[in-house]
């Protein structure tokens, strides 16, 4: 029987390092640092990280083993291999004037800014140094000064203070695959730098901001605001994605002071985040909002109202368009147009508005034509099915998507896989840099035909890879030549499962956060230029006329395209956060609109709301700050709609049934009432596909050797996403002043010809 000794406590060596059992089989691998933190004893250290390859260069996580002439770092050595039989001491006379004097030379050029540092609270070597350290300096000689770097609009550096552990330089090699920091100079020169002056061109790039343990990369869109004990924090998911990544944040007077990423069980381990999620945050709380409720009649008169008169306002055009369904009159449609990013709890509230009034459409801005009736079409297990199978496989294929900007979590898992060898990855559509070598297919969908027919170079690396893996962007959907597109896929599945068994590897991945939400409740039509010229009324939830469908119709009437005058809609009701620019003004005298009504609704972190995101998870967002504003809720709107119906509208159109309408004057009724769908959604199934051998009895078969001729649209597969900083599908970041700032920098370095 063996046994290690740390600290003078005995460990049996065989039942740690020996076991086969599967969950002690993590230790075999782990170093000794990361090992004597599983125990609960703490080593100090500066340059390691979990997340990073072992540089040893600090030299504070130094251990006495027994038998050795001199400390040894505990970083660098295998915790299976050093306690073989062995003794370790972390806290050893011998290694407590080793760290003395480690922290001493650290010291030694490091300037006094912890007043005016922004690390100030929560710095690595201000706590090690207090509880390690010397209390008295030796050294009065000359102090080296080195010049701060500009690395681009989102990290402040003060090189002066920087103790060379390389994390950053790490990082950028190994997370972010952009090789821009390095080390330059030797000795008392050594700096880091990018060697030439140009920025940290990456999307996260704003995590060395949490990676660095002293204060030389700190954030540069918001110095010298708190300190961390001043600040409170909650947690959050990410907005701006379809993933929903897991955020802190911190506040400090009722305001967002900054964000940090969390580790996050459903997608990764890693707690890193785009700096888009980190810092465009200012963008909801822009001075630009209008956070009032207004009408603004056709002759530009803006009359500023308050809530109950709006309310009243909205319920008599209601019982307008009511009454005239009563009486079986020609009316026009109330379309309510929505985006993805809504909750399940608001899209509830507007299938039940939609059922009480029959002239109610709810219609979704982006075009979708994805068949939702099975699960795996628009869900996908990321943490149990993607990962694991992508860990085995060789070969990905991306069709049409961007991941390095439209889902990064998704890219730093392929370019972790590239790493470990033995991987290719094929491009479909646009050519772009994904910090990994790719290879470029064809530029639109006739290379799937010829992948079908098996006249393509690239079929004998699907038939010869190891489980090869598909991934789909939802904007492909919005094509109108889909369907032929799906029933290719369906082929090349068929196909492929003839040589790789139970191959069902096609993926389809959203962009926003609850796309996969909308097409798991219902089957919602898109907004089209026919239903805009039918519609009498336009409630634009959570979106704008930057939407396409929506300004090509402006441009269309401002090019005087558009016949009948009187068949655009004559209100619109604006509920998008209190966003009105200069394009909502041109729309309204353009659509000759007679009324545009402004209804301020919160922002993201201002309301609670349930998500369902594109790895098959729920998340729920939080309410971390309250509004000072005179905007409310988008739950809180309609639900005030609601009782103003029941006191000024006759309930004459039931299309479903007479008992939809229910007393929303008590709270607790009403929120148990509007969240029983959201339940059901929630509990009814586990996101089993029907389609799979083990759950269907019968033959799902199509005409695979039928498929009509039929000709693709000769369109490019371009990437949507020009503009990472403020071209998504969010409304607020194109108003965030920092994220404007690094959009303004990222062109300046980028050509015409960035999407060839």
């Amino acid at each position: 029987m063996k046994y290690f000794y740390i600290n003078n406590a005995k460990f049996n060596y065989n039942l740690e390092f020996l076991n086969n059992s599967y969950k002690e089989r993590w230790k075999s691998n782990l170093p000794l640092i990361e090992y004597c933190e599983t125990i609960g004893i703490t080593v100090p250290h500066y340059c390691y990280h979990k997340t990073l390859s072992i540089s040893g260069n600090c030299r504070m996580c130094l251990v006495e083993l027994k038998n050795s002439p001199k400390p040894v770092v505990s970083c660098a050595l295998s915790a299976k291999a050093c306690l073989n039989n062995g003794e370790v001491f972390t806290n050893s006379p011998l290694i407590k004037k080793a760290r003395e004097n480690i922290l001493e030379f650290l010291l030694l050029n490091h300037p006094l800014d912890c007043p005016i540092c922004d690390q100030g609270g929560e710095c690595d070597l201000q706590d090690q140094s207090f509880f390690f350290g010397l209390s008295k300096k030796r050294f009065y000689s000359f102090k080296r000064f080195v010049t701060d770097k500009n690395i681009g609009p989102i990290v402040k550096t003060v090189m002066t203070r920087c103790i060379h552990c390389t994390r950053c330089v790490r990082f950028a090699k190994e997370i972010s695959g952009v090789e821009e920091l390095g080390v330059f100079g030797r000795g008392l020169s050594s700096e880091i730098g990018t060697y030439i002056d140009k920025i940290f061109a990456s999307e996260l790039s704003g995590n060395v901001i949490d990676l660095c343990p002293v204060g030389a990369l700190t954030s540069k869109p918001y110095p010298f605001i708190g300190r961390n004990w001043e600040l409170k924090s909650n947690f959050s998911i990410d907005a701006s994605d379809s993933f929903g990544s897991n955020i802190e944040l911190f506040l400090k007077n009722n305001k967002i002071i900054k964000i940090v990423g969390t580790t996050d069980p459903s997608i990764s381990r890693f707690p890193w985040i785009s700096d888009k999620t980190r810092f465009s945050f200012d963008g909801m709380f822009a001075s630009t909002k209008i956070l009032n409720p207004f009408i603004k009649t056709k002759t530009d008169e803006i009359r500023s109202v308050k809530w109950k008169t709006l309310f009243k306002h909205i319920c008599s055009i209601l019982y307008f368009h009511d009454h005239l369904s009563y009486h079986f009159a020609k009316q026009k449609l109330f379309v309510i147009c929505f985006s993805s990013s809504i909750s399940l709890e608001v899209l509830n509230l507007l299938i039940i508005l939609a059922k009480k009034f029959s002239f109610i459409r709810l219609k979704r801005v982006d075009q979708s034509k994805i068949n939702n009736d099975s699960e795996l079409n628009f869900l996908t297990n990321f943490k149990k099915t993607v990962f694991s199978k992508l860990n085995h496989s060789n070969l990905c294929v991306l069709l049409g998507i961007n991941t390095r900007y439209e889902t990064f979590p998704l890219n730093l898992k392929l370019r972790q896989r590239f790493s470990k060898g033995n991987f290719k990855t094929i491009l479909f559509g646009s050519s772009t840099d994904l910090t990994f070598p790719t290879s470029y297919g064809s530029f639109n969908l006739n290379l799937v035909r010829s992948l079908v027919e098996g006249n393509n170079a690239i079929c004998q690396e699907l038939l010869n890879a190891k489980s090869p893996i598909i991934f789909i962007s939802s904007e492909i959907t919005k094509r109108k030549d889909i369907k032929v597109l799906s029933k290719l896929l369906d082929v090349l599945k068929f196909q492929l499962q003839l040589y790789h068994n139970n191959w069902d590897n096609t993926f389809l991945l959203g962009n926003e956060l609850n796309e996969a939400g909308l097409n798991y409740l219902s089957n919602f039509e898109s907004i089209s230029e026919k239903t805009v010229e039918n519609t009498g009324i336009l409630y634009c939830l959570n979106t704008s006329f930057e939407t396409p469908v929506l300004k090509k119709l402006v441009e269309l009437k401002l090019l005087n395209l558009v016949r009948n005058k009187t068949s655009l809609p004559g209100f619109i009701f604006y509920q998008n956060e209190g966003y009105v620019d200069n394009f909502q003004n041109l729309a309204q005298s353009a659509l000759y609109v007679s009324n545009f009504l402004n209804i301020p609704n919160n922002s993201f972190f201002e309301t609670t709301g349930t998500y369902l995101t594109t790895g098959s998870f729920f998340k729920k967002s939080m309410k971390v700050l309250v509004s000072n504003t005179q905007s409310k809720e988008n739950w809180q709107i309609l639900r005030k709609t609601f009782g103003y119906t029941a006191e000024v509208v006759s309930l004459y159109n039931n299309r479903i049934n007479n008992k939809i309408f229910f007393n929303c004057k008590k709270f607790l009724n009403f929120q148990s009432y509007t969240l029983f769908q959201y339940y059901a959604v929630k509990n009814l199934t586990k996101f089993t596909s029907i389609q799979t051998k083990s759950f269907c009895d019968y033959n799902v078969s199509f005409d695979k050797y039928k498929i009509k001729r039929v000709n693709f649209f000769e369109t490019k597969l371009r990437l949507w996403l020009d503009d990472f900083y403020i071209g998504g599908k969010d409304s607020y970041s194109k108003h965030s002043l920092v994220m404007i700032n690094c959009s303004k920098i990222n062109r300046l370095k980028s050509s015409n010809f960035k999407f060839i």
